[in-house]
């Protein structure tokens, strides 16, 4: 495994979500939202792995085994998400786009990684994590193969012209920017902070 993954511009990763996101494989189910457990278990047939306790023991609720097709779930939020659990359902769908970011961007730096039991893992993944840039990648995927810029704009451009057609000064008041992420969150199954964060990396809505 190489010392240090390499730095990716955001561009570069737009371009790998975006390629994900139309492969063929993905034909059936990429428009939003994307039913992400759909895609690991069906299409890509990873091994789903539910692991009591993983949420409470590592703070997260999936994991990609590198070099392998596995792919760990906590538990409980697997049976929420089962349950449609709206509040799981986005936290859990945001986890899972994030550890195949992983698995597109960073699968050389971790191909050669190996564990020989679950506590090897487990510590694997508590120092994976501390590596401010793998995850800060990770989730720029997650947020574009989530949220596609076009579909992102044209909910943007619609809901705006409700806005701005009872009051043209409205996008000023304190607040809207996040009020409007929060409404148009449910299109595309995440949580209002994703929207936000599109809405400043895709140039829509930059933040003040």
């Amino acid at each position: 495994m190489s010392p240090f993954p390499e730095y990716i511009e955001n561009d570069q990763i737009w371009a790998v979500a975006d390629a994900f996101r139309e492969s063929p494989l993905l034909a059936d189910c990429k428009i939003p939202p994307i039913d992400v457990l759909y895609v690991v278990d069906v299409i890509l047939r990873y091994d789903v792995v539910p692991i009591p306790s993983m949420l409470a023991d590592l703070r997260m609720d999936a994991a990609i085994v590198p070099g392998h097709k596995i792919i760990y779930m906590d538990q409980d939020s697997l049976t929420q998400w089962e349950r449609k659990d709206s509040w799981i359902e986005k936290r859990l769908r945001f986890t899972v786009a994030h550890e195949l970011g992983h698995q597109e961007l960073h699968a050389g730096y971790m191909a050669d990684v190996r564990f020989a039991n679950a506590e090897e893992f487990k510590s694997w993944i508590l120092a994976h994590r501390q590596n401010r840039r793998l995850e800060v990648q990770a989730d720029e995927f997650a947020g574009r193969f989530l949220v596609p810029p076009d579909i992102l704009r044209q909910e943007y451009d619609l809901y705006m012209r409700r806005l701005q057609f009872a009051d043209p000064s409205i996008v000023t008041v304190q607040g809207m920017r996040e009020y409007v992420a929060g409404k148009i969150a449910p299109r595309f199954g995440v949580n209002r902070q994703v929207i936000e964060t599109r809405f400043d990396h895709e140039g829509i809505w930059p933040a003040a």
